[in-house]
């Protein structure tokens, strides 16, 4: 039985260690290990493209994090198929992004512009804010980026390049060149994004202040 709703510790960041651990629940041969956690990875990514999921891969990888992080915590999964404890996890995390469709998005990918956009004279002045709080995300997010060294901006930059299908083969090929493990890239990827990220909202909230 899958748990209530649990929101990510804030302060939580997945460790190698954590990701090892992971790896162990799913398979105790590595190898295999590694190859069912990017099936249920791409799974996970699918689910929350087919219901409607702005960041799928955003959301997927909060719920493997959810995941990771309620066994380090002494969490045991006590089903037959693992995947079936992720997708359960998975829901949480699409009920919650739907109870809160207000909060700003956390995606590094530039923001998708918005669908069916009204003319209503009522919501221009609405939309004039959103439009200029997102030139203020994407203007800190250049100037954050711009403040790492080149070659963490290469290899975000990279990590998040291409659509869904182009974008996993452009970090199959990224981990080769750089000699390292898909599963270690990621734990780089979402280091240097947390970093981004908290610049960003230094940002946004010195601006907020000025």
């Amino acid at each position: 039985m899958v748990e209530g709703p649990t929101s990510l510790k804030k302060d939580w960041v997945l460790t190698q260690d954590a990701f090892n651990t992971l790896l162990a629940c799913l398979d105790p041969d590595h190898d295999h290990a590694g190859r069912k956690y990017e099936n249920i990875r791409r799974g996970l990514i699918t689910f929350f493209e087919c219901r409607g999921s702005s960041y799928p891969e955003d959301h997927a990888d909060e719920t493997i994090n959810r995941v990771a992080r309620r066994l380090t915590e002494g969490k045991q999964i006590y089903v037959e198929n693992a995947a079936s404890y992720f997708y359960g996890v998975a829901r949480n995390v699409l009920k919650e992004h739907w109870e809160a469709p207000a909060q700003a998005p956390s995606a590094l990918e530039s923001l998708p512009p918005s669908k069916n956009p009204s003319e209503d004279p009522s919501h221009l002045d609405e939309r004039q804010l959103e439009r200029e709080r997102r030139e203020q995300q994407l203007e800190s997010l250049e100037h954050c980026l711009e403040g790492l060294a080149s070659h963490d901006r290469s290899l975000i930059s990279e990590y998040y390049r291409g659509e869904t299908s182009a974008k996993i083969q452009n970090r199959k090929s990224l981990a080769e060149r750089l000699g390292v493990p898909l599963n270690a890239l990621r734990i780089r990827a979402l280091r240097i994004r947390e970093r981004l990220e908290n610049c960003v909202e230094r940002r946004l909230e010195a601006s907020r202040e000025a």
